[in-house]
């Protein structure tokens, strides 16, 4: 059986065609983890010499320019060297500026159709037509977030031109990091890490591909050769870098995790300008988000299906899953209690207790998830 290709090796094999004799003159590049697209990027402008870009060398942005001058750019030969470059970021938004900007509904499979017809300044067979038959001496780059449907003309156009190279680069779960980790290392830097080093280091920075090579180079830069990074080099080095947001708190609550959920509390409180407001905020944000996931419980018990319950709330699919798994830590009959919890540390950090501000939220954090 092959051996499954992962994002990492599909970009070194991308990079590596750059590099060499056999660059095709079309490559199309999809994500919304775009650590990939901007370092293939980078590689693109690369082929292009140093000395003959302000000539060869065009960047341009989707919602800034239209099909017909992309092309004619493509088709005009480059001046004084082997090849030009022409770089369409965002490029699906030459058709339509909305397009991308939109969050996949329920039921869409994360493609986009690009046949509606435009308006001026060409159209989609413009360039599905260049794609067909582009100029070997122009290197075109596109990028976009969401890929266009198969069944589309410019998305059928892509997967059947033998001139055309083109990749989705999906994002790293939090999952896989520690897997992402050591291969980046390796590959890039020659570096090994132990086991509870690249956890905390995973942990801490999350996956943001972009801080994480920072910090890897930074793991890297000075040591000596063939001594594995420990998680005491993480912890000096590297430091609590990440950035905790709302949603990783409330999924460290909603999983039970009360170390977790601790230490994120921890990180906010510290970035918080007045903590007493912070935690109130917090507080705010927990009522609203243990409320609905009451209201589900509630119309569930009514013999609502989920269909019926995401219809009468509003509430997304994908969050409305994430609260019906939360509702097996958190049972209907537990939901009272939870809002007496909040009221009392509502109480406590409005004047009712003499403890600091983060002391009340970690108490809060330690009855919730007990």
């Amino acid at each position: 059986m092959a051996k499954r290709s992962t994002s990492l090796s599909d970009f070194k094999a991308f990079q590596e065609e750059f590099r060499g004799p056999e660059i095709k003159p079309v490559y199309a590049f999809f994500g919304e983890e775009t650590f990939f697209l901007d370092r293939l990027q980078d590689a693109a402008i690369g082929v292009i010499p140093e000395e003959s870009r302000d000539f060869n060398l065009d960047v341009l942005y989707g919602d800034d320019v239209k099909v017909d001058k992309v092309v004619t750019m493509c088709r005009s030969f480059p001046m004084m060297a082997e090849r030009r470059a022409v770089i369409v970021r965002d490029f699906m938004k030459m058709f339509d500026p909305r397009q991308g900007e939109s969050e996949p509904s329920d039921d869409d499979p994360g493609e986009i159709s690009l046949d509606a017809p435009g308006g001026g300044g060409g159209s989609v067979d413009d360039l599905v037509a260049y794609l067909k038959q582009p100029n070997p001496s122009t290197l075109l780059f596109l990028t976009n977030p969401r890929r266009p449907a198969a069944n589309t003309r410019i998305g059928a156009a892509l997967r059947k031109s033998g001139t055309v190279a083109s990749h989705t680069f999906e994002p790293v779960d939090e999952l896989q990091l520690p897997k992402w980790i050591m291969a980046w290392a390796t590959m890039e830097h020659q570096l090994s890490f132990e086991d509870q080093a690249i956890q905390l280091l995973a942990f801490h920075v999350g996956n943001n591909l972009q801080q994480l090579t920072v910090e890897i180079e930074k793991l890297s830069s000075g040591r000596e050769k063939d001594r594995p990074v420990t998680d005491s080099d993480v912890r000096k080095l590297v430091g609590l870098s990440r950035e905790y947001t709302m949603f990783d708190f409330q999924d460290a609550l909603f999983d039970k995790n009360t170390d977790k959920a601790m230490m994120i509390a921890h990180h906010m409180m510290k970035r918080a300008d007045n903590p007493s407001g912070e935690v109130i905020r917090i507080i705010s944000y927990l009522y609203t988000t243990f409320g609905k996931l009451w209201l589900i419980q509630r119309l569930g018990r009514k013999g609502l299906t989920p269909e019926q319950i995401r219809e009468v709330t509003a509430i997304k699919r994908f969050y409305y899953d994430k609260l019906a798994r939360a509702g097996r830590r958190y049972p209907l009959a537990t939901c009272p209690w939870l809002f007496e919890v909040l009221l009392d540390a509502d109480k406590a950090i409005k004047g009712f207790s003499r403890q600091t501000p983060e002391a009340i939220l970690l108490m809060t954090i330690k009855k919730i998830t007990s």
